[in-house]
């Protein structure tokens, strides 16, 4: 429909309708109802004039234009008026079009909207300025010019435009809508407008015995409260039209007065300009109140979806009677079907009873401390279900009293404490996988005792701590006696339960501070920190004696040789081994399950 709108415009077919329809207004309003001075009491064509030419594309305004300015010359001839006055009314007509086109058009082209109230008083004012200037322009050309000539040619033009202009702009708001039609309810509702309007005006105008001005002005009133500013404007015009008509039959209350016909018209003029003072600022204030309306329910709606996608809810405490409110969301979060929410109490106590006591301070504290709180707490829901939930809150005051309420969020972390909690485990998973990782890699897997590599690196940290100024460290190196004659007649399997045995064994004689090892083979090494050579021989030979006693039913009964070495000054790990190993090789050449202490 717009799109037609549109090419009508370009088309030479619209500034011909427009032409015609200008034409028929101009010569019946200057029939029905004129003046002294040749004027109408309301001039339409300059409200059509106005109204096409805010609504066509702006570069086809000179075309509606021209086609405007060729009826309006043709209807003043028509009704007698001399070419150079009918020129001259044409072009005061033109021109009050043209100003009020500039005037409401002049922000990039923007048409004026009805249903905002400063486009409603943009409307009024630029329209009297247009009026003003076309009744100027018109005063130099009348053949009596005059004051009232001037105000009457402004109060008709002004009306033409103020009550026919919003009504065709409603018509075209509706024929081009793309969001809905008009439904049958509608319709029936704008024809019921036009029914009471028609008895009201027949019974106030069509009599001239009582003064019922004020009964037209009820029924736009209702016409405004039921059919918007379109009832509104329809109800006006039906008046004009009516009320126009009895003024030419010369009957209405307005003959009650007893002055000129010119102030007659006048009258009925001031009229009609208060029915529109009086309607259409209430219809767009309401049609604002509407918009606003529908607003302020499109933004609780997307806020409502906004809250079930972030899992957040609102609420409030009323600052008077301390009543709960809770958005759908919050309804949600505690498995609650939306309705009334529950008392203060009765809220607190569905959080989990080690929970209810931390979140009654929270806001106990609020409400009379007035600092701002947030807690993490549980909810138990009816169905036994738990949910964590932050909540966030502070105080706020009445805006008509002193009364403290509160104001909050809540919201659903039940899956980021979830997720915090597996996140929790795996990283002690990894932890412990990673203390196992670092565990067999310095583990011998046969005896559980430390391996080579732990050794070594063992002996030499301490020997670092020599080289700072600790206590000097010793070592005791010392293996199996014949334990290839173990492996060769019980086998390897009895061979490695003796290496262990073994090394439980030896292990039970030394103290926490000391590391034993298994350096590879039947071969062991024992890193005594801080312990001189006297000390190193004692816990060598208690390691050699409880090796020796140790006893296991099918295994055979086994001894160890050990080398003691103490470290010096310049000792490595590898030079207090090789002294150890010598020591070692004495005790063997000693007669084996001894102990040689290395020079």
């Amino acid at each position: 429909m717009r799109q037609m709108f549109a090419r009508l415009g370009y088309s030479p077919l619209g500034p011909a309708l427009l032409g015609i329809a200008y034409f028929a207004l101009a010569v019946l309003s200057l029939v029905v109802a004129r003046g002294a001075h040749g004027i109408a009491a309301i001039w339409p064509p300059s409200g059509i004039l106005l109204a096409t030419l805010l609504i066509v594309p702006r570069r086809a305004v000179w075309r509606f234009a021209m086609a405007a300015i060729v009826a309006s010359l043709a209807a003043n001839l028509l009704e007698g008026s001399g070419f150079r006055v009918a020129a001259g009314f044409t072009a005061a007509n033109g021109i009050e079009a043209l100003v009020a086109t500039v005037m409401l058009r002049r922000r990039g082209g923007r048409r004026i909207s009805f249903i905002d109230p400063s486009g409603l008083s943009t409307f009024f004012i630029a329209t009297l300025i247009a009026a003003s200037v076309s009744a100027g322009l018109a005063a130099c050309i009348s053949p009596q010019p005059g004051r009232e000539f001037m105000l009457a040619w402004l109060s008709t033009v002004w009306l033409g435009m103020l009550l026919v202009t919003p009504l065709l702009f409603a018509i075209f708001e509706i024929a081009v809508s793309a969001k809905r039609a008009v439904s049958g309810r509608e319709t029936l509702n704008l024809a019921g407008i036009v029914v009471l309007t028609v008895v009201a005006t027949g019974t106030t105008f069509y009599q001239s015995q009582y003064p019922m001005l004020f009964v037209p002005m009820m029924v736009i009133v209702i016409a405004v409260l039921r059919g918007g500013m379109l009832g509104g404007v329809i109800s006006i015009i039906v008046v004009v039209m009516l009320g126009s008509l009895a003024l030419w039959l010369g009957s209405g209350p307005i003959f009650l007065i007893r002055a000129s016909h010119e102030s007659r018209i006048l009258f009925f003029q001031f009229y009609l300009l208060s029915l529109f003072v009086s309607a259409l600022p209430m219809a767009t204030l309401l049609a604002a109140r509407d918009r606003l309306r529908i607003n302020l329910s499109e933004r609780v709606r997307l806020l409502d979806q906004a809250e079930a996608v972030a899992h957040i809810g609102h609420w409030r405490i009323n600052p008077s009677d301390q009543a709960i409110y809770w958005s759908p969301e919050v309804f949600r979060i505690h498995g609650l079907p939306e309705g009334q929410p529950p008392a203060l109490d009765q809220a607190i106590d569905l959080y989990h009873p080690a929970d209810r006591g931390r979140v009654s301070e929270a806001v106990k504290r609020a409400l009379t401390d007035g600092r701002p709180f947030a807690f993490e707490a549980r909810l138990v829901r009816s169905d036994g279900a738990i949910r964590h939930v932050e909540t966030q809150g502070e105080r706020v005051y009445s805006s008509r009293e002193d009364a403290i309420g509160l104001f909050g969020l809540i919201r659903d972390v039940t899956e980021q404490i979830e997720a915090r909690r597996v996140l929790s485990d795996a990283r002690d998973a990894a932890d412990r996988s990673a203390e196992a990782a670092m565990l067999l890699a310095s583990t011998d897997a046969l005896t559980g005792l430390a391996n080579r590599r732990r050794i070594v690196e063992y002996l030499d940290d301490k020997l670092r701590g020599a080289a700072a100024g600790e206590a000097q460290p010793s070592i005791v190196l010392f293996d199996i006696d014949h334990f290839k004659f173990v492996n060769d007649r019980y086998g390897h399997d009895i061979g490695d339960e003796v290496l262990k045995r073994v090394a439980s064994a030896a292990a039970e004689g030394l103290r926490n501070t000391d590391l034993i090892g298994r350096y590879g083979g039947e071969e062991f090494v024992i890193i005594l920190p801080g312990t001189d050579a006297s000390s190193a021989l004692q816990i060598a030979e208690r390691v050699r004696a409880k090796v020796e006693a140790s006893q296991h039913e099918g295994q055979p009964t086994v001894t160890v040789s050990l080398g003691i070495a103490s470290t010096g000054g310049e000792d490595t790990s590898h030079s207090i081994l090789k002294r150890a190993d010598v020591a070692l090789y004495e005790a063997k050449s000693a007669g084996r399950n001894r102990l040689r202490l290395a020079s």
